[in-house]
């Protein structure tokens, strides 16, 4: 399974995963290797626990990476909301400073001008 996602995963993940799979051609137990990898890979930890475990128990790794990628995606989502929430305070410069100044020009301007004719 480490080997596919080395050929096939994204080449950051990959990369990691290469280095997995050499140590572990090297001599070096698969779990070991896992779990070397995830003390030097911060991102990679959660994924390479659920693998080194999966290796020492044999149980299955489907139901855990189930439930980690769905904390992964709503984690994501989380930040996407909250990056979301803070638009209206961003748009406000240019609305006051842009948008604002260019309505009163049109608008009120030819009005005042007409009246002091």
């Amino acid at each position: 399974a480490v080997q596919l996602a080395v050929d096939f995963g994204p080449d950051a993940v990959a990369r990691r995963l290469r280095a997995v799979v050499a140590a572990a051609t090297d001599g070096l137990r698969l779990a070991e290797a896992l779990d070397d990898e995830a003390g030097r890979n911060r991102a990679l930890a959660p994924l390479l626990a659920i693998l080194g475990a999966s290796e020492r128990s044999g149980a299955p790794a489907g139901p855990a990476l189930s439930r980690l990628s769905a904390t992964t995606r709503a984690r994501a989502r989380r930040r996407a909301m909250a990056r979301a929430r803070t638009v209206p305070v961003r748009l406000l410069f240019p609305l006051v400073f842009l948008v604002l100044p260019a309505f009163l020009v049109l608008t009120v301007a030819p009005v005042v001008l007409a009246g002091l004719r």
